[in-house]
């Protein structure tokens, strides 16, 4: 590194700055720790690593992972401490904030009667749900904290971490398939018989975080490696058997295209693709009537590959949805302003909460949890993460597609949460090591090098989009 100035990124003015004056070897140290710890918190938390572990040994909690990835970034947040007060009035972080505040505030003023706006709540002390609340509230600060490290980071090299489970994941989960068991007991709580899942167990969640890694992995690969990478990634989310998945790919498959991420020549690949996997539904659906190990399974996955050909939704999972949707509206209507209390879907009278994250926000905070939506969605719209715009929107549209389907983004899902901070970060850059793109606050277009990069690389290619 030159003797210049180092510089940091002030993401939430969206300029470069100069950081705290510090020896060049030290600075470039700390960049380097920084890149690794988010590379590993990456891996860690887009494998689902922390609960996988716990399945294998129950002596080690999720919670002790996350902590240790705390500890680690405990360095950078003392090292950087000068640019706290900026980030915690960057959008991710007031959100956090909010967030974080009504939940503290619901904890504070329930009663420990049996009911909340209405509804009988299986937890009655309130015991098992405000232990609910606060894992929830430690999960955003979690968060909170990588989204700080990332704030500070001038590079995204550690991006590259996320090719690894880009490639490994959708691997893992097509042997899942293939070797039921292999990676998990059969007759552990969340597995479904026959649906692929890998190291998350639950396969809606595998289907879910498939697509995640695909997209952020994505900013750091040629267009040439992304067609057949995506259509790894459709191979394993159809072996979950989820239909918001299988849709969802379908759709960023579009969009992608359209906004030049993908090349054109990938829409002619896919329906060769489609047309044969079509072709060769009925053999599939033999193969999977002929397997002992789906014995009892089979059924439900017929049904699901139903619903393409006739939209039926006579599943038991559809039936269920359908139930809890009914009776958490009805619930936001008992108490429309404040809600019936945080984790409240979680202990009601039915088996699952609400499948749908807006409804589920609707049902405990009210009109709160929909603004919390809402303003979320529009954090998500205006990032800057991502040097292409087509990447940022087919975050955007994960999230707002996924919100019908899921109710797990702020409780066991936390690769949402780490979304959340990274996407939400309004700053875009190039490539590992080049100019940075900032982006300044009304949409101003406005480049600067930091001083460790050679003044002859690349002229960047600047996104001028406007959200």
């Amino acid at each position: 590194m030159s003797g210049k100035p180092s510089m940091v990124v002030n993401v939430f003015r969206g300029r470069a700055m100069p950081a705290a004056p510090a020896a060049p070897g030290l600075y470039n140290g700390l960049l380097l720790y920084q890149c690794a710890v988010l590379g590993l918190a990456m891996c860690a938390i887009y494998t689902n690593a922390p609960i996988y572990l716990y399945t294998l040994h129950a002596s080690v909690p999720p919670k002790y992972v996350y902590f240790l990835l705390v500890l680690l970034m405990a360095p950078c947040l003392l090292a950087r401490r000068s640019l706290l007060p900026a980030y915690l009035l960057s959008p991710f972080a007031l959100w956090a904030g909010a967030l974080v505040v009504v939940n503290l505030i619901h904890l504070s003023t329930w009663s420990t009667g049996g009911e909340a706006g209405g509804t009988y709540l299986v937890d009655q002390a309130g015991q098992v749900r405000a232990a609910l609340v606060l894992t929830r509230i430690q999960y955003i600060m979690i968060a909170v904290v990588l989204g700080f490290v990332v704030f500070v980071t001038p590079v995204r090299t550690w991006l590259y971490a996320a090719v690894v489970p880009m490639v490994l994941l959708p691997c893992a989960v097509l042997l899942d398939f293939a070797y039921p068991g292999m990676f998990y007991q059969l007759d552990i709580e969340g597995a479904v018989l026959g649906r692929a899942a890998a190291m998350f167990i639950n396969p809606t969640m595998a289907g879910e975080a498939l697509l995640h890694v695909f997209i952020l992995g994505s900013a750091v690969i040629g267009l040439r490696y992304r067609g057949p990478l995506l259509l790894l990634t459709g191979a394993a989310v159809l072996v979950t058997f989820s239909r918001s998945s299988i849709i969802a790919w379908g759709i960023l498959l579009i969009i992608l295209i359209a906004r030049g991420a993908l090349p054109r020549s990938m829409a002619a690949t896919t329906v060769v693709a489609l047309v044969a996997l079509a072709l060769g539904l009925g053999s599939f659906e033999s193969y999977l009537q002929s397997r002992d190990d789906f014995e009892g399974a089979s059924s439900n996955i017929l049904s699901r590959l139903d619903f393409f050909s006739n939209l039926s939704f006579e599943d038991d999972s559809s039936e269920e949805r359908a139930s809890v949707v009914k009776a958490g509206w009805e619930l936001f209507l008992d108490n429309p302003v404040f809600g019936a209390g945080a984790g409240s879907t979680l202990f009601w009278s039915h088996r699952g909460s609400t499948h749908n994250q807006l409804l589920m926000l609707a049902a405990e905070y009210g009109l709160f949890g929909i603004g919390l939506w809402t303003w979320l969605l529009v954090i998500l719209w205006r990032g800057r993460f991502f040097a292409e715009r087509a990447l940022q929107l087919a975050m955007v549209f994960l999230f707002a597609w996924m919100s019908m389907f899921t109710h797990q983004m702020l409780d066991a899902d936390t690769y949402w949460l780490a979304t959340f901070a990274l996407v939400s970060t309004r700053a875009a850059w190039t490539a590992p090591g080049r100019a940075l793109h900032a982006r300044a606050q009304y949409g101003r277009a406005r480049l600067t090098r930091p001083a460790c990069c050679p003044a002859d690389e690349d002229r960047p290619v600047l996104d001028r989009t406007r959200s």
